[in-house]
């Protein structure tokens, strides 16, 4: 289907044009066609389509044109889409008159610009040829009908004007003084037209017809206006005067079409419009756009170049500083072009670089003229280009941020966010398919990662082939082998764009970007680069600047340790990757990951020191094959360290050999659990669990089947956790030698058969632990064995066994430098002041606690203790503040997915409510802790917690149920019945016994 809009509209059906006979039908398509690929609000064409005066039928009336429409458009129809509140008109590239005489018209004055008038003069005159009248001609006038017909009237007598200017370049003068005549009858107030006029009559040997035709448009100037002629006429009179070439006869516009489907950047496009738009400021304004291949560069810069056109009535000159070999163009080729289109002619030109910059400068020296230069490579390519006075301005695009340019501001356009970039693929699309399969359109995105060029590629091959889904175009980038074969249209493409940057490389640096492409990681420091290279800080760094310089690296900010960290782009890291497949031997590439992954088990096994908060012992290191300079830094800050670097060793992992895996996994097993990152704890092990396991590495096996006992513990995975503690004896057994993990191993075991109530089973293998931890010179390990056997003493309500050991734990892990142990000891020592009824004692130790766990970054452990003082102020009676404590360790619990002391918890809120008379919520609370308990098998808190519930229904036949079944667990795990009275910690027992309260 085919569009006519420069005079009556018209349809093309394939066969015959048509018109729309009915007015407001024929209006609604024009409106459509004013705004093809946009969505139009049926409000907005219901107010064009009426005005003021609605009727009330006015949407059925606009559905039934819409109908009338479609049917119309037959065989097209289904490129009129309906959406939520409007319509939109679909177009292909050249399906309207207009689109072809914007690009006609455009690529006839770059012909002119470049020295080429015949063959403008042609697609000028084509582009012209298309016009029956005016735009719009039969359409009823509306508001934007009557703007749109304005503004293709203007762009038909700029073309008009510009097919003058080719015609006089041609030396066809005559013909442009007798077609100009015309023109001016139309357009008598149009100086630039006067003064072209001016030119030819001269030209042609009338000297005094061009000196009659000055006065004429004085007089007309002065009469209608009251102005003087301007500058672009008094050019022309002094040329006719002296018989020499006027400096020009024309405003210059060499831009590129302007880009239909730009969109977002608003901030940039702000600062860019301020900086080049506003006042002189004493010195040429200058604007430097950068940013990595593919950001879209060239098309900001067009589109605030066309923005800004009325700021620079002089004209818009544009150079790419890139040749058609993709190499860096000469600056004096550039120069040599521009001072064509100013009017210098080819003689007049200097020769030398120097004095063309002169002669340049010269001629935009009374003039306010943009620049835009393209593509710039260096300093030394933009510093002759550069006008010599404050009236003209420069917009420049460049990889490279040309920090030498004095005076410069720099705008880094940056990845588009999720939103721009979704509208970027529906526009270069071009019909519904993204919006009809959003999830896939949003695959697209995240494959693109946000790059516009990519965006545009994938949108390019969506509108040529209408029978192609999103969701088959985002399948076949899903693999990534092939996604860069995917991301090519005509002659756009990811890869070549990024090859450019790479060809401007210097050996150090090429290398450094191909063992870049290796990592997987998403950000690294820059330390990495001297590690991949094998090489010193000074190399190192020259490389880095290189590949930052050229925007293969992008500075990601400072980590919390202030070491620069540098992110590549994916799609750029698969360009890397292919280059060090091409050109890096395989051995070579193995030595350089294991460089970077032995450098960071260093690094990361010294923070693990660092921290203190381990207790199964170190493991046998490896030896590190390079040092970087980081680790004197280390012990300042292991946890700031560790945080910063969290998700690129989680990625060193999948990559590392089998050994470096699982020692790395297990350097992060501590900090991972004080920051309850238990997704991040389990990918680690189980991956380097496999790894472990292929290689046929007990020890490995053994470590990290202890860590997953660890972490199903703290996740309430009990049976899970039992599995891994046994499988890890077993591993070390089939090792055959004493290794101080195995009493860890032996402990952890320990706490989950207490966690399920086997009291003897659970000291049997504890004291089995504080045994292998003693041999092995474990001290951290025995320490911890003995705060765990110490609760199984609390838990049964033995204080003073209690005491005693987590008295000796304290006093080990002091010795130690157990901070971790500290910590688990003085909360425990709390829990056995809460329970014999010594309550400003119980609150000192639960605070020392509490303090420890801040100092070291123990967010779990912080809450663990929150719980408890939580609990301590609503016995105190505190009842708001008690409230909003242990409300907020709900909400951390429930974040970090750990059951237990969410059901700990609900409990002490249970507790509370009941003392603040609020029965059904205590009973609710209650209840949900109860369902907790049964569900993780826990019969000692489901005993506790079921005692809550029998106070809550005092003696209803609920509470004495209740009773009765608390009663019964107790009998089964070997309590005593006489326990039960002081095992729900309330008010109104502070002058009995107070609750034994377990360790958590």
């Amino acid at each position: 289907m085919r569009y006519r809009i420069l005079g009556r509209l018209e349809v093309f059906d394939g066969t015959r044009w048509t018109s729309v006979n009915a007015a407001k039908q024929r209006a609604v398509l024009g409106l459509l066609l004013i705004d093809a690929n946009h969505f139009v609000s049926a409000d907005s064409l219901i107010h064009e389509l009426w005005g003021d005066q609605v009727p009330n039928s006015a949407a059925k009336s606009l559905q039934v044109y819409v109908h009338r429409l479609r049917k119309l458009l037959g065989t097209a129809q289904g490129r009129l889409l309906t959406r939520s509140g409007g319509y939109e008109l679909s177009l292909r590239a050249g399906e309207s008159d207009a689109e072809r005489f914007a690009a006609l018209t455009s690529a006839g004055r770059a012909a002119l610009a470049d020295g080429q008038p015949e063959e403008a003069v042609r697609l000028l005159s084509e582009a012209l040829r298309l016009w029956r009248g005016r735009a719009l001609g039969d359409v009823l006038p509306t508001t934007s009908v009557l703007a749109e017909s304005a503004r293709l009237e203007e762009c038909r007598l700029t073309a008009r004007q510009a097919l003058a200017e080719a015609k006089l370049a041609a030396g066809m003068h005559g013909e442009v003084a007798a077609e100009l005549g015309a023109l001016l009858a139309e357009q008598p107030l149009h100086e630039s037209l006067w003064a072209t006029l001016m030119i030819a009559l001269h030209r042609s040997g009338r000297r005094s017809d061009a000196l009659h035709a000055f006065a004429s448009a004085r007089r007309l100037l002065h009469e209608e206006l009251g102005v003087a002629p301007g500058a672009v006429l008094q050019e022309a009179l002094r040329a006719v005067l002296d018989d020499t070439e006027p400096r020009t006869t024309r405003t210059v516009c060499q831009l590129p079409p302007a880009v239909p489907d730009f969109v977002g950047r608003q901030a940039h496009l702000d600062q860019a419009l301020g900086l080049l738009g506003g006042p002189a400021a004493g010195a040429p304004r200058i604007v430097v756009v950068t940013g990595v291949a593919g950001a879209g560069k060239s098309a900001f810069a067009v589109h605030a170049a066309h923005l800004l056109r009325d700021a620079f009535p002089d004209g818009q000159l544009y150079a790419d500083l890139r040749t058609s070999a993709q190499h860096p163009a000469e600056p004096g080729d550039i120069l040599f072009s521009l001072l064509r289109t100013l009017g210098v002619s080819g003689g007049a030109i200097p020769d030398g670089l120097a004095e063309r910059s002169r002669r340049y400068r010269a001629e935009l020296a009374d003039r306010r003229v943009l620049v835009v230069l393209d593509n710039a490579h260096s300093e030394r390519q933009v510093r002759p280009l550069l006008p010599g006075t404050d009236d003209s301005a420069v917009l420049a695009t460049s990889r490279s941020a040309l920090a030498g340019l004095e005076g410069a501001r720099r705008l880094d356009l940056g990845l588009l966010p999720d939103d721009e970039a979704h509208t970027l693929l529906a526009r270069a699309v071009g019909d519904d398919r993204t919006r009809r399969s959003p999830g896939a359109a949003a695959r697209i995105v995240r494959q693109c990662g946000n790059l516009p060029l990519a965006l545009r590629i994938v949108g390019a091959r969506l509108a040529t082939r209408s029978h192609l889904s999103a969701g088959r175009i985002a399948d076949a980038l899903s693999d990534e082998r092939r996604r860069l074969d995917e991301l090519i249209a005509g002659d756009l493409a990811v890869r070549a764009s990024v090859s450019l940057s790479y060809a401007a490389l210097e050996p150090s640096a090429e290398r450094a970007f191909r063992l870049l492409g290796l990592l997987s990681a998403a950000t690294v420091p820059g330390w990495v680069v001297g590690a991949l290279l094998d090489c010193g800080p000074a190399e190192a760094e020259r490389a880095l600047d290189r590949l930052v310089d050229n925007r293969l690296l992008e500075v990601a900010g400072p980590d919390a340790t202030g070491e620069p960290r540098f992110r590549m782009h994916n799609l750029v890291q698969l360009c890397a990757q292919e280059q060090a497949a091409a050109h890096e031997p395989p051995h070579e590439q193995r030595a350089a990951l294991a460089r970077v992954c032995t450098a960071y088990l260093h690094l990361a096994q010294r923070a693990d020191r660092a921290l203190a908060s381990g207790f199964a012992g170190p493991v046998p290191t490896l030896p590190a094959t390079w040092h970087p300079p980081a680790a004197d830094r280390l012990p300042a800050g292991p946890l700031a360290w560790l945080s910063a670097e969290r998700a690129t060793v989680c990625a060193l992992v999948r990559q590392a050999e089998p050994g470096t895996a699982w020692r790395l996994a297990a350097a992060l097993a501590d900090s991972f659990e004080s920051a309850a990152r238990f997704d991040d704890w389990r990918d680690t092990h189980e991956t380097a669990l496999v790894a472990a396991r292929a290689a046929g590495d007990r020890l490995g096996e053994a470590v990290m089947h202890r860590g997953l006992g660890e972490l199903n513990t703290a996740q309430d995975r009990y049976s899970e956790a039992i599995t891994s503690f046994q499988r890890s004896l077993d591993a070390y057994a089939l090792r055959g030698r004493p290794d101080p993990g195995e009493a860890a191993a032996a402990v952890g075991l320990g706490v989950l058969l207490r966690l399920r109530g086997r009291y003897r089973e659970a000291a049997c293998r504890l004291e089995q632990g504080i045994s292998a931890a003693r041999e092995t010179g474990n001290a951290r390990a025995e320490a911890y064995a003995l705060c765990a056997l110490g609760t199984v003493h609390l838990e049964r309500g033995e204080t003073a066994g209690a005491r005693i050991a987590f008295g000796r734990s304290l006093m080990l892990s002091r010795t130690a430098g157990y901070r971790r142990g500290e910590f688990s000891a003085q909360r425990c020592l709390g829990l056995v002041e809460l329970a014999v009824g010594r309550l400003a004692g119980a609150r000192e130790r639960l605070e020392t606690a509490h303090r420890i766990a801040t100092g070291q970054g123990n967010h779990v452990g912080e809450v663990h203790v929150l719980q408890w003082l939580g609990h301590l102020t609503d016995v105190h009676g505190d009842t708001e503040r008690a409230e909003g404590i242990l409300d907020g360790c709900l909400a951390a619990y429930r974040r970090f997915g750990e059951r237990f002391g969410e059901a700990i918890t609900l409990r002490a809120l249970a507790d509370l409510h009941l003392h603040a008379g609020r029965r059904p919520a205590a009973m609710e609370s209650a209840r949900q802790s109860l369902a907790i308990w049964r569900r993780l098998d826990s019969p000692y808190w489901t005993a506790r917690t079921l005692d809550v519930l029998a106070d809550i229904h005092e003696e209803d036949g609920a509470g004495e149920r209740a009773r009765h079944e608390a009663t019964a667990l107790r009998a089964s795990l070997g309590l005593s019945p006489d326990l039960r009275p002081a095992l729900t910690p309330s008010r109104r027992r502070l002058g009995g016994h107070l609750a034994p309260a377990a360790a958590h």
